[in-house]
């Protein structure tokens, strides 16, 4: 435990440092065929996760398989349950049914999607649109921060901006840290 959390620890100021470096150079003076990738490839990429049936899945036990990690022994310890459900105890069932009245335990609700192509397809599409809109906006915001700080007559307006960019990765990890331990200690939370 004390191994994953130096290791956490570790990230949390990799990505702050990172992020914070980047933010030095600003968006504006990225070659254009970079922000296009950024932009376009995202909102491609994620897409294609949410559109195609079993591309997320396959890429899960690609990533999983070749780490060796606890989630691909947790994934193997779930095996494929089935349960008898007597079609006059449950009226009106959200289950997804099988011929022989038995529903597959093993699927979570959000494969329920995979069924109906034309709603797979509109979701997948307005999250790629969601997503275009953010990278859009990041590049957007960029240029009017950093504007707005020259109008506050801030020295360096770049190294604040990476020194608050690097801040706000810190704040976001330890809250999270925060909110994983009530998570954890709560009597109400599932056992995971």
């Amino acid at each position: 435990m004390a191994d994953a959390k130096t290791t956490s620890t570790k990230n949390m100021w990799i990505q702050a440092i990172v992020g914070g470096a980047f933010t030095l150079v600003p968006a504006r003076k990225y070659p254009a065929w970079v922000r296009h990738t950024l932009t376009w490839g995202s909102a491609a990429g994620i897409f294609t996760l949410m559109a195609v049936p079993g591309v997320a899945l396959k890429l899960q036990e690609v990533a999983t398989s070749k780490t060796g990690s606890d989630k691909a022994a947790a994934l193997e310890d779930v095996g494929t349950e089935t349960v008898e459900v007597h079609s006059d105890g449950v009226e009106n069932a959200d289950a997804v049914r099988a011929d022989a009245g038995k529903v597959d335990a093993s699927k979570p609700d959000f494969e329920k999607l995979d069924s109906n192509p034309a709603m797979r397809i509109g979701l997948a599409a307005a999250v790629a649109a969601c997503t275009y809109g953010v990278f859009r906006f990041s590049f957007w915001f960029d240029g009017a921060a950093e504007r707005g700080l020259r109008k506050l007559h801030v020295p360096y307006p770049r190294v604040v901006m990476g020194v608050g960019t690097a801040a706000l990765y810190v704040a976001t990890e330890e809250f999270d840290r925060r909110y994983e331990g009530r998570e954890a200690e709560s009597p109400d939370s599932d056992a995971r």
